[in-house]
């Protein structure tokens, strides 16, 4: 894996799914977040591999893809600003995709059981993110839709 760095409760203040938020109610999840950058081609995650973190897209692109009858098959294509690793806030976590990226790419990663503590925590600020990350969920779940849609639709693909 390319480089990583300390991220800081601000910097995770900064990310849209915890935007207004007090800094300061984010250090217990700031302990654990790093920034990590991934080359062309590195994948993140491997699909059956246990997983521990939620990952948020900085830069670049990331593919989703799964294996269906001995071949690979896109889930999914991530870009900056999206929310992965969802497996690792569910009970038995695992990727259930390899994630891949498809040029540079610079990610936020947080601990999965330092958000789930900080959405479970019974404030208002709790209840606030349960709705952005369902927000998020029912987002990534319709651009999925669309993509899997385009299955087929790619028209006539001809030399010159």
């Amino acid at each position: 894996m390319g480089t990583t760095e300390k991220v800081s409760a601000a910097e995770l203040a900064g990310l849209p799914l915890f935007e207004g938020l007090d800094p300061s109610d984010l250090e217990g999840l700031a302990e654990g977040a790093n920034r990590q950058s991934l080359a062309d081609g590195e994948t993140l995650v491997d699909a059956g591999a246990p997983i521990s973190e939620v990952h948020w897209l900085e830069k670049g692109q990331l593919g989703l893809r799964t294996r269906h009858e001995h071949r690979w098959v896109l889930v999914s294509t991530l870009h900056a600003g999206d929310l992965l690793g969802w497996s690792a806030l569910r009970e038995d976590p695992t990727a259930l995709s390899t994630a891949r990226a498809i040029g540079p790419a610079t990610l936020v990663s947080m601990p999965a059981e330092g958000l789930l503590a900080l959405l479970a925590g019974g404030s208002p600020n709790s209840q606030l993110l349960l709705k952005r990350l369902f927000g998020i969920a029912t987002h990534h779940l319709d651009e999925s839709r669309a993509q899997l849609l385009q299955l087929g639709r790619e028209g006539v693909i001809s030399a010159g």
